[in-house]
């Protein structure tokens, strides 16, 4: 299990600095952020749009911490 949580942190961390760059649908990072998204749920046997409102989120709480 807490092979688990590390995974799913790393998995978080790396998302939500891809997503801070994804604004844009147009743009690089958004494609990104899709790709590496779609690769994390499968990894962690979550649906894409469960992993996506993890990361938006830790997001949130990453934002509230620094302000």
């Amino acid at each position: 299990m807490k092979a688990d949580r590390e995974l799913l942190k790393e998995a978080l961390d790396e998302l939500v600095r891809l997503r801070s760059g994804s604004e844009d649908p147009a743009r690089f990072l958004a494609r990104l952020y899709g790709s590496a998204l779609e690769e994390w749920a499968d990894r962690l046997g979550l649906d894409p749009h469960q992993l996506n409102k993890l990361v938006l989120m830790r997001e949130a709480i990453s934002d509230q911490h620094f302000s």
